[in-house]
């Protein structure tokens, strides 16, 4: 098996490490390959969720056993064995199992791969294919396999996983064949999925959101407001919030409190400061009501997570 291509992942070894914007650092295959096939694994009962973040990869992934489901903004995926999804560049999704799920084991593989990897950004196959798709292209695309193209798709992508987990010469050459038959059929629909008014709605949602975003990363420790957030991107309040109810199912203040305590956490794990010091280093002016979303959040207080996390 070319382990270059192939990656099995589990509850345990599943890495999410995001940027400021949850954008997702880690690289999938290599810069002259931007291709990686995973295999995964997952116990829900050990692992809640992979949790919110996007990148400039394509996703397309291929339930294959048990049930799964994948959040992006308001939109609810439920995946069963043999349904598949596609993912756009730059869209901000979440995975995690169903609500009331019996079934707590579910295994999926999916491919993560570079829109250049079909055709180079200079070329006309590239303008006239793949641009569309991903600069104005549906977000996502859940297939049942119930329709031809449908079943003709899913072909394409176990032809895929087959070259990679097979030995056979010219692999990425093979790989980079399977994608483009693939794409052909695929982008024809993810092209006529939607009308253009709502694809700019997305598009427009998703910008704003990452504005947004990167204003509370670069201010989170100074005290601001939802007018100060939504400023940012030069949006009413009630914008604000509707872009961050549509891209991420929480409010903008609600994530600005996520983003503080998570900062906390690093701080009470990696320095010796007093949990006071931490809540003010944070964007906290009041101990007492970062103890209570602190413990609301994770359970327990900060000096009890301080506690258990020291490192002598």
């Amino acid at each position: 098996m070319p382990k270059e291509f192939i990656r099995i992942v589990t509850e345990d070894t599943v890495e999410m490490i995001t940027d400021d914007t949850l954008r997702e650092m880690k690289s999938h295959g290599t810069a002259d390959f931007p291709f990686q096939y995973y295999i995964e694994t997952f116990d829900w009962k050990r692992r809640e969720s992979i949790e919110w973040h996007w990148h400039n990869e394509i996703e397309f992934v291929h339930v294959l056993d048990g049930v799964i489901e994948c959040h992006m903004g308001e939109q609810t995926i439920c995946m069963k064995k043999g349904d598949a999804l596609f993912i756009n560049s730059g869209v901000i999704h979440r995975y995690q199992a169903p609500e009331n799920c019996k079934q707590s084991k579910c295994q999926f593989s999916d491919i993560i791969f570079s829109p250049e990897l079909i055709a180079p950004s200079s070329s006309a196959i590239y303008r006239k294919y793949v641009q569309p798709v991903v600069t104005q292209g549906q977000p996502f695309l859940l297939l049942h396999g119930t329709e031809a193209w449908e079943r003709k798709t899913l072909e394409c992508y176990q032809m895929v996983q087959e070259i990679c987990q097979s030995e056979q010469d010219l692999t990425e050459l093979r790989i980079q064949i399977g994608i483009s038959e693939l794409w052909l059929y695929l982008a024809p629909q993810l092209k006529k999925a939607d009308t253009e008014q709502q694809l700019n709605k997305h598009i427009v949602t998703q910008a704003r959101l990452r504005m947004m975003m990167q204003f509370i990363a670069d201010h989170y420790t100074e005290r601001i407001s939802l007018d100060n957030i939504a400023s940012a991107a030069n949006i009413s309040k009630s914008a604000a919030l509707r872009c961050f109810r549509a891209g991420m199912q929480v409010s903008p203040v609600g994530y600005l409190n996520d983003y503080r305590l998570n900062r906390a956490k690093e701080l009470l794990i990696s320095s010796h400061s007093t949990v006071s010091e931490v809540a003010l280093a944070v964007g906290f002016d009041n101990v007492g009501y970062f103890d209570r979303v602190f413990k609301r959040a994770f359970g327990i207080t900060p000096k009890q997570f301080a506690k258990q996390n020291i490192v002598y």
